[in-house]
């Protein structure tokens, strides 16, 4: 199960990097919350849109330190380091590290992202 979980964060970061918004689509429930690092929440219409539109795309994104905790047979969180390297309005390059946290349900016998935080990691 754990790894199972490791990986779907892997595929939502590769969507995240190539502005997979059909990815995303999928993955996310209904009432979805996302919470950056700058302490913006978004909701779904917008999570949806901002990867659409993709004007800071990351270009790398390594995960490291992953934690998995089941919290039900059909809900966990997974945490993890992130260092990723973004392209601020498209064109400079910037690297930050952050602590994301995701927390996932199971429905329908699929795991979907009903929330995301993203932390300024040291």
């Amino acid at each position: 199960m754990m790894d199972e979980l490791i990986e779907l964060t892997e595929r939502a970061w590769e969507a995240n990097r190539n502005g997979d918004a059909a990815f995303y689509d999928r993955f996310l429930t209904d009432d979805v919350v996302s919470v950056s690092q700058w302490g913006v929440q978004t909701d779904r219409d917008a999570i949806l849109k901002g990867f659409a539109d993709n004007r800071n795309p990351y270009t790398r994104t390594d995960q490291s330190d992953h934690r998995v905790v089941m919290l039900t047979d059909d809900s966990a969180v997974h945490n993890s380091t992130v260092e990723i390297d973004v392209l601020m309005n498209g064109t400079t390059k910037q690297t930050m590290r952050v602590y994301a946290t995701t927390a996932l349900v199971r429905r329908d016998g699929a795991w979907k992202a009903a929330l995301f935080q993203i932390t300024p990691a040291p």
